[in-house]
């Protein structure tokens, strides 16, 4: 099939418009599909909505100049929940992005037509952002590789906001080497040095947030086959677990609306149903609220650091369920939201770099990940323990 062919039947892309290279470099030879909150020079740039529909920018984000200046060329803008604020990404002026394995059920999201364009190769790589989830949601549903680093470290400048504070942006591949190669060019210059990268010999790995839930159990088998490889042992989160999906929902949403008030004040009929939901209740938390949860924020941080006296990376489900089916969840993204969004919010509340790999299928052959997150700025010591696991579970199978 064609890109165009393939993308009438699951809407990975918004917009197909080529953007070529600057000139040469490390991303010499990758094409990318960019999530649409990016903006993009004389290519329109929607974020789904039908607010920006017709909106073209005068400039591009950093990412997308970093990745022309790097030698990499894009093929459009790709396919987003309303302004990144869904995880489900069925409310989007281009119609749901569609699950590569079955194209009756959602891609997750926001940055689902990233992992869709991804996994029927269409791009090499897919550029998006994770506020709560974003990139990692996609990638488990999707069977991809969806990497969101240390909050902060790529620069959001040029990027349509959810949350300022929470906002990351971050990479979906097939390939962790590929990955690696695109991260690498997105980080400053001055950020390059802070990156750990240092692997232990003797890996040592927490497990976290498993239980009884579908993708728990689709699990098993490789958290078996971790333990009979490594030092693993069970890492307890308490004020993380209970608490910091409340916080950072909290700060996100409050966020969120302020950056939008204007329009979903004086214009919410052209806002999808669930996200204007969601911005008219973060025009009700207060000042105070807010202000405390950045405050929790710092204390569920200290627990988080304070694990990794014991342990080198945490791993967890991406999601607790496989993709579901659009019909099922149109209408009712607030329903399915908890089970996409639980696992993963827990580590942008801190900041983490996380990564989730693709290592497991339910009976229907649908896909799930498997969660590996570090230490605020040890990205590169995380992204070669994602290699390592990715082979011992994945490649050897494949082989």
């Amino acid at each position: 099939m064609t890109l165009e062919e393939l993308n009438s039947k699951y809407n990975a892309f918004i917009t197909f418009h080529e953007i070529n290279p600057i000139r040469e470099g490390q991303l010499t030879g990758l094409t990318f599909g960019i999530k649409d909150i990016f903006l993009t020079k004389g290519v329109r740039t929607t974020a789904g909505s039908r607010i920006l529909k017709d909106y073209v920018p005068s400039e591009n984000a950093y990412v997308v100049d970093q990745i022309l200046r790097n030698g990499g060329k894009i093929l459009g803008k790709t396919n987003t929940h309303e302004f990144a604020l869904g995880a489900t990404n069925t409310s989007s002026i281009a119609g749901p992005a569609k699950n590569p394995y079955d194209p009756s059920r959602i891609s997750g999201g926001s940055s689902g037509g990233s992992a869709v364009a991804v996994a029927l190769d269409m791009v090499d790589v897919g550029i998006g952002s994770d506020t709560g989830g974003s990139i990692r949601i996609p990638a488990s549903l999707c069977g991809v590789i969806g990497f969101k680093p240390t909050t902060g470290l790529i620069p959001t400048d040029g990027v349509i906001p959810f949350s300022w504070s929470m906002d990351t942006v971050g990479i979906i591949s097939k390939s962790l080497d590929k990955l690696a190669k695109v991260f690498t060019s997105l980080l400053p210059q001055e950020k390059k040095r802070i990156i750990v990268s240092q692997v232990p010999s003797k890996l040592k790995i927490g497990t976290f947030l498993f239980g009884e839930d579908d993708g728990s159990l689709l699990l098993k088998t490789a958290l078996v086959k971790l333990s009979s490889e490594f030092d693993v042992k069970s890492v307890n989160l308490n004020m993380l677990t209970y608490f910091g999906g409340h916080i950072r929902q909290t700060i996100a949403v409050a966020e969120a609306s302020s950056y939008h008030r204007e329009w979903i004040t004086s214009q919410p009929g052209l806002y999808f149903e669930d996200t204007k939901k969601i911005l008219m209740s973060g025009l009700n938390i207060s000042a105070v609220d807010y202000i405390d949860a950045m405050r929790a924020r710092r204390s569920l941080l200290e627990e988080y650091v304070k694990a990794f006296k014991e342990v080198d990376v945490i791993i967890s489900p991406t999601t607790k369920i496989v993709a579901p089916k659009i019909d099922e969840v149109k209408g009712r993204e607030v329903d399915f939201r908890f089970q996409l969004i639980s696992n993963t919010e827990l580590f942008s509340v801190v900041g983490a770099p996380s990564i989730s790999i693709p290592v497991a299928k339910d009976e229907n052959g649908l896909p799930i990940g498997l969660m590996i997150s570090g230490e605020p700025f040890s990205d590169g010591k995380l992204l070669k323990i994602a290699s390592l696991l990715f082979d011992m579970l994945v490649s050897k199978q494949v082989s």
